[in-house]
């Protein structure tokens, strides 16, 4: 009978779980569609196509490279603002809102709060990254490449989108999250630049006392350089290694945010 008990109990709290979770998953997209998140995704999309019918113009050889060539990166931008901002402005406003401190007054604990809110924003990452491939699409790049390359940018969203997440929940403020944001990406696509010029120098030792400091601060950050690689669309090899290393990078920083955000969370008081 104890067993039994246990069993339905065990059963009924996954279904309340599995509510929750869908709740706010639900909730989520429902936010980012009110912020006009599907306008500026089809509006950034349209600006990609845009700048690589500009840049194909001025082209004299090779019209599809060099449009591939603009069009890519631009759209990796795009991308990037995009689900940063709304990623943002959605927490913060569920924070101004008090809607957070009713959700969390439900049956429902922080870490479901976090997970629900995470696979919502991650869904809208990829959601854009569908959108923002179109243009990429129209010049024809090869299609393995293609692939690799609007996978690997689903990736990178969905890291920035819990990066996001987390940086919204500590900071609280629109102004300062966007900055922490944008600063963290900068560092984790450009770092790589820095730690070459360290080798260079003879293993750091030319560089004093920052040598150190360029390793430890590379630790924290993911190498988002390896992602959506620009070379791949222009016929550079897609090799498996690259591809495992990306998903690796992005499923460990992905949960690594997702812990600072449940344990921020945790120990938040709301007044």
């Amino acid at each position: 009978m104890n067993a039994a008990q246990d069993t339905a109990a065990g059963v009924s709290a996954a279904r309340r779980t599995t509510r929750a979770l869908r709740t706010v998953i639900v909730d989520t997209l429902r936010e980012a569609v009110r912020g006009r998140w599907i306008w500026m995704s089809v509006l950034g999309a349209l600006c990609v196509a845009g700048i690589a019918v500009f840049a194909r113009s001025l082209a004299l050889t090779e019209e599809h490279a060099l449009a591939l060539a603009f069009a890519a990166p631009a759209a990796r931008l795009f991308a990037v603002l995009i689900v940063a901002l709304s990623a943002i402005v959605s927490v913060s406003r569920e924070q101004a809102d008090r809607t957070l401190l009713l959700a969390l007054a439900a049956p429902m604990s922080r870490t479901v709060w976090i997970a629900g809110k995470a696979l919502g924003l991650i869904v809208m990452a990829v959601v854009t990254a569908v959108i923002l491939t179109l243009p990429v699409l129209a010049f024809g790049p090869p299609p393995a490449a293609l692939l690799a390359w609007s996978l690997t940018l689903a990736l990178e969203l969905a890291v920035i989108a819990s990066v996001s997440l987390a940086i919204a929940i500590v900071l609280t403020q629109v102004p300062p999250a966007v900055c922490a944001v944008l600063a963290f990406y900068v560092l984790a696509r450009d770092l790589h630049v820095v730690q070459l010029l360290a080798q260079r120098a003879q293993d750091y030792s030319e560089l004093g006392p920052a040598g150190p400091v360029v390793q430890a601060v590379s630790l924290f950050f993911p190498r988002l350089d390896l992602f959506a690689r620009t070379e791949w669309l222009l016929g550079t090899p897609v090799g498996g290694w690259d591809l495992a290393t990306v998903a690796a990078q992005a499923v460990v920083y992905l949960l690594l945010a997702l812990c600072v955000a449940t344990l921020d969370l945790r120990r938040a008081q709301f007044a």
